[in-house]
């Protein structure tokens, strides 16, 4: 237990130093990323920060101003509760840093419970290093955070394989709903869970793990549903904006078609022709917030319907681009950083950016399709399964709507183990063949 513990320790170390360097090198840059979903979000903060419940919870002019659930209320709420004691909105950055930073210690204790500790250990060291990881984990978004839920569900899963108390089932469906109230892209990740405990569980307890955990999911995200019907009374999971996000992101797919918008204002100038109207609307969500939604959605499907192979073929592209690693700066390309950041820290992230290059599909990949293969030529299908539950997941249905890099960040996370299998059988056999290289030459002399 307390060589765990150490190696847990060191791996949070190790990840914050590595995010605190990336985001010291990148505050310039990273202040500009969504900076006006950001804005939404801090909006949101202030109002509960303030004493202001009935601002946080629908907004100025509930139904028809609708903005403020086009995302769940989790992350304004954990930033509201930080800057009531400090109006420092960076105190909450360096906090979602050690928050994002538990990625690592989570792979490792995964893998240690699934696999062993040496795979554990280089997956975490694998977490602690992704440039990728690290970038979005200093942004003041909840992409990243949201995925430090997804990984303790898978955690308690595990354990459950092993011992499916109810504890397990009950604790995996409330981490997996406490990731929708940050980000709503896992609402139907618990359907998958599901599945998998029919293959995985003891067939003793395989239903009622199943059962509790959906029971435990649908619980837990009901006050968000409960406040969206109370306000703006309609049945809203969680979040509005899915047909937003779906219409943009049919436009990124048919570039220069002028019936898909690619913008806001694209979709705002949609909304006008829908409704048959002059209305120059100035916000995506006020007026009739609820119901301009609801169109855009039915919009995007008759042109799904209209053209149904256009569309399974990009979905099948779109889902295969999950798997990539993104390109993110360790140091902020094209500024000096020198002039904004302590010389220690710019100095610092320069051999970081070394080992940080590495982090590239083409180099990345392989590994995965490798430990892939170690896995079922070692019998460990059961292992394979539940490393592939989460990517699966965001491969398959996050592509039917959009597919951004930070809405699948929960895909690296658990390839990370995967790539971490091949290293470490890669390592094995070095260390093998060097022992008998060393055991030739002791017989030779």
């Amino acid at each position: 237990m307390k060589r765990k513990l150490a190696i847990c320790v060191i791996l949070f170390l190790a990840s914050f130093a590595v995010r605190i360097l990336v985001w010291q090198n990148n505050k310039i840059e990273m202040a500009t990323v969504q900076s006006v979903v950001t804005e939404n979000y801090l909006r949101d903060a202030t109002a509960l920060a303030t004493g202001d419940i009935r601002a946080f919870l629908a907004g100025p002019d509930p139904p028809s101003n609708a903005r403020v659930i086009d995302h769940p209320p989790g992350y304004p709420l954990l930033i509201g509760a930080v800057t009531t004691a400090s109006a420092d909105v960076e105190t909450w950055r360096v906090i979602q840093i050690a928050l994002n930073s538990l990625a690592a210690v989570l792979l490792f204790l995964i893998a240690a419970a699934l696999l062993n500790e040496r795979v554990g250990m280089i997956a975490g060291m694998l977490a602690a290093l992704s440039p990728q990881l690290a970038y979005h984990s200093g942004l003041l978004l909840p992409d990243e955070l949201s995925v430090i839920p997804i990984l303790t569900a898978v955690y308690f899963f595990v354990l459950a394989m092993r011992v499916p108390l109810v504890r397990n089932a009950l604790l995996c469906g409330v981490f997996l709903a406490a990731s929708c109230w940050l980000r709503s892209n896992a609402l139907v990740l618990p359907l998958y869970f599901a599945v998998a405990a029919v293959a995985l569980i003891p067939r003793c307890s395989r239903l009622r793990f199943a059962g509790l955990m959906i029971m435990a999911f649908v619980v837990a995200i009901a006050p968000i549903t409960i406040r969206n019907a109370m306000y703006f009374g309609s049945f809203i999971p969680l979040s509005l904006g899915s047909g937003t996000t779906f219409v943009e992101g049919l436009g990124d797919i048919d570039d220069g078609s002028p019936r898909l918008p690619r913008t806001d204002e694209d979709v705002m100038r949609l909304d006008a022709s829908l409704d048959g109207s002059d209305n120059q609307y100035s916000s995506l969500y006020d007026p009739n917030g609820v119901e301009r939604d609801r169109q855009r959605t039915k919009y995007g499907l008759s042109v799904v319907r209209s053209e149904p192979l256009w569309f399974a073929s990009v979905v099948a592209a779109r889902g295969a681009s999950t798997f990539r690693l993104e390109r993110v700066p360790a140091i902020a390309a094209g500024r000096d950083e020198k002039d904004t950041t302590p010389l220690f820290v710019y100095w610092a992230n320069r051999p970081l950016k070394v080992l940080q290059r590495a982090f590239v599909t083409a180099a990345f990949l392989p590994f995965v399709c490798f430990g892939l293969i170690v896995l079922w030529v070692c019998r460990k299908w059961r292992e394979s399964i539940v490393l592939l539950v989460v990517p699966l997941y965001y491969a398959t249905v996050q592509p039917l709507v959009h597919t951004e890099y930070r809405y699948v960040l929960a895909i690296p996370h658990l390839l990370m183990i995967i790539a971490a299998v091949a290293i470490c059988w890669i390592a094995g056999k070095v260390l093998k063949l060097l022992g008998r290289d060393r055991e030739s030459a002791a017989a030779a002399q």
